[in-house]
């Protein structure tokens, strides 16, 4: 075998091997210059909570420039009441909560239709109540600045009834009124005598026949922009409506999928049957492309709105007529879909998938994310060894030819010695991967031990941050499950780790606020759970992504394995035995043994990764201790 043409085949493999283990990627050092935006959106409001799982999940917002901070509302007042204090930069609600929005603020603007909805007046499967002029003297439960709200005291005024003297309305948060209807009732729940829901509650107590409908009336849900946003940053304005756009595709294409997502998401008992009942009273639920998707507010949509403010104003008192078509503003959706219209859009990719997604997959997970699979390091290493004695070989019979026979003896001392360093080196490099991965094992019950805590304690408070903190700590512990698989990939680490902290950010503030409320033991103790919660974020992270075993630390384990595989073949050579079986033996000897550390070295991404299990388990009990 020619010298110098093994000596080239070594070198491009050391170059090869050195370049997959580095995990460096020009692409990855590619700054982004993301715009953040600040999303507020309602949980128990279907189907709009469907797309903003595909926002929150999949890299849509990531395509266009953006980088979203979700904010979750149990229902439109405290969500308005956040828009109006400068916390937020796009809203998601329903038609009414849009319109005391615009009203209240004249620095906002109805941008494009969301979703269509449905809005019932439900009692008791076993109510004496026939219809809504039944409903005097009765106690009717609706969320205050609700579409709910509108409807409620519209089909009382209907029936010849005054909302405000002949019916006692009350307002209740609607995950208050869906906790009410689903512990049951006779003719009545509790004090209440009816309840008014949108969906999927609506369709959700009809299906479970935990109550059924006096009525029910179509209505919308639309997307709000500040003025701020749209004059500051118009371009990602727009994009964020084709990023809207796309969800709807994906989520027509995609329906059982992103259904999950929100049910798991939600915590709220949704049923599969409640949301496709739901979904199908969109007109884009089944759209085959991107460009059939509408979010065009249409003159009907228009008038419903005016509707809308005719009855605030009412209720009010107030004989200033506000016009409602000074606040929608649909030239943004224009350059949305003209934007549409002359791209290629790519496709989407999810970046999260759901815990249950994650645990079904997880024992079968055989692929790692790392800079190159195990497989195909593990053929580098037996070829680097074989060529290495290969090499050692050829020049052990070259200098067998020129000075004859050499003392075995001395060789075999030599040989010893290199081999007995090699091993040391290796036993070094196993001893810091194994003790990084029983550390990483540590560091994921610490972490679930600490999320559960939090968890526990934000149950403590008073709502609506009880509501609004568990809603975040579920995203929080969804974005955990997913990070451990992307260790390898800074570009999708990245992305999880920004969304990481803005949720860091949002429920550091929900205590600040409780602390401010009231700085008693309990809002102590949850300031304590979110402060160890965040510490393992960073231990987590520390471990998987960042203290890995040196490249340096490769490259010397490299070198030392050539070399000492170089020496054993020169062994061979200069004796004048041929290659045998044993070689061979050794090879894949060696290179199971490197496999095994490379493997360790990486916690949640190799064939030995660590088990999400602890951290799936706990998501998936959340729901039960609400």
């Amino acid at each position: 075998m020619n010298f110098k043409y093994i000596s080239n085949i070594v070198t491009a493999a050391i170059i090869v091997f050195l370049a997959a283990t580095s995990g460096y990627s020009a692409a990855s050092q590619v700054e982004r210059d993301l715009t953040p935006v600040r999303i507020g959106w309602q949980v128990p409001s279907s189907t709009q909570g469907q797309i903003v799982q595909v926002l929150k999940r999949t890299d849509v917002l990531e395509q266009h420039g953006l980088i979203p901070t979700f904010i979750p509302y149990s229902y439109g007042k405290p969500q308005i009441a956040a828009a109006l204090g400068g916390k937020l930069d796009v809203v998601f609600s329903g038609d009414q909560p849009a319109i005391n929005l615009v009203s209240a603020s004249g620095t906002w603007k109805i941008v494009g239709r969301m979703n269509y909805d449905r809005v019932a007046m439900m009692v008791p499967v076993g109510s004496p109540i026939a219809g809504f002029e039944d409903l005097r003297g009765k106690t009717v439960a609706s969320s205050f600045g609700s579409i709910a709200h509108r409807e409620a005291f519209l089909w009382q005024q209907a029936a010849g009834l005054d909302p405000n003297q002949d019916v006692k309305n009350v307002n209740m948060d609607i995950l208050d009124i869906q906790d009410l209807v689903t512990a049951g009732g006779g003719e009545k729940w509790g004090d209440i005598d009816a309840v008014v829901v949108w969906e999927p509650s609506t369709s959700l107590f009809e299906l479970g026949k935990l109550a059924r409908a006096l009525d029910a009336t179509p209505t919308i849900g639309v997307i709000s922009f500040s003025e701020e946003f749209m004059s500051e940053r118009p371009e990602a304005a727009a994009r964020l409506l084709v990023a809207i756009s796309q969800s709807w595709e994906y989520f027509s294409q995609h329906s059982e999928r992103v259904r999950q997502w929100y049910i798991d998401d939600s915590q709220l008992g949704y049923t599969p049957a409640s949301l496709d009942s739901a979904a199908r009273f969109d007109t884009n639920f089944g759209v085959q492309s991107v460009g059939d998707v509408s979010l065009r507010l249409t003159e009907k949509n228009v008038a419903t709105l005016e509707q809308g403010v005719i009855w605030k104003q009412e209720q009010e008192r107030s004989s200033v007529r506000m016009p409602m078509r000074d606040f929608v503003d649909q030239a943004t959706l224009v350059s949305a879909m003209t934007y549409i219209e002359s791209s290629q859009l790519e496709v989407l990719k999810v970046i999260m998938p759901s815990a249950r997604e994650i645990s079904l997959s997880e024992t079968n997970k055989k692929s790692p994310l790392d800079a190159i699979p195990p497989w195909a390091f593990f053929l580098l290493m037996v070829l680097i060894t074989i060529l290495a004695m290969e090499c050692g070989q050829a020049l052990g019979r070259r200098r067998r030819r020129l000075i004859g026979e050499e003392s075995e003896g001395a060789i075999g001392t030599v040989v010893g010695a290199i081999l007995a360093l090699l091993a040391f080196v290796i036993a070094l490099t196993f001893g810091s991967a194994i003790g990084r991965y029983d550390a990483s094992r540590e560091a994921l019950l610490d972490d679930v031990t600490a999320l559960r805590t939090a968890y526990q304690r934000a149950g403590l408070v008073q709502e609506p941050y009880r509501t609004e903190t568990r809603v975040l700590l579920r995203d929080y512990i969804e974005i955990r499950i997913g990070m451990a698989d992307v260790y390898g990939d800074q570009e999708k680490l990245q992305s999880l780790q920004v969304r990481a902290k803005t949720l860091q950010e949002l429920l550091w503030s929900e205590a600040e606020v409780l602390a401010a409320i009231d700085q008693n033991d309990i809002h102590a103790l949850f300031s304590e759970g979110l402060t160890e919660v965040f510490r393992m974020q960073t231990r987590r992270v520390a471990y998987g992504a960042q203290f890995r075993i040196p490249t340096f630390v490769w490259v010397i384990v490299t070198l030392v394995s050539i070399i000492s595989m170089i020496v054993v073949g020169l062994q061979f050579g200069m004796s004048g035995r041929r290659s045998s079986p044993a070689q061979l033996g050794l090879a894949l000897t060696f290179a199971l043994v490197i496999q095994l550390i490379y493997d360790l070295d990486r916690p949640g991404q190799g064939v030995i990764g660590l088990n999400q299990q602890p951290m799936i388990d706990l998501f998936q009990s959340l729901g039960t201790q609400d």
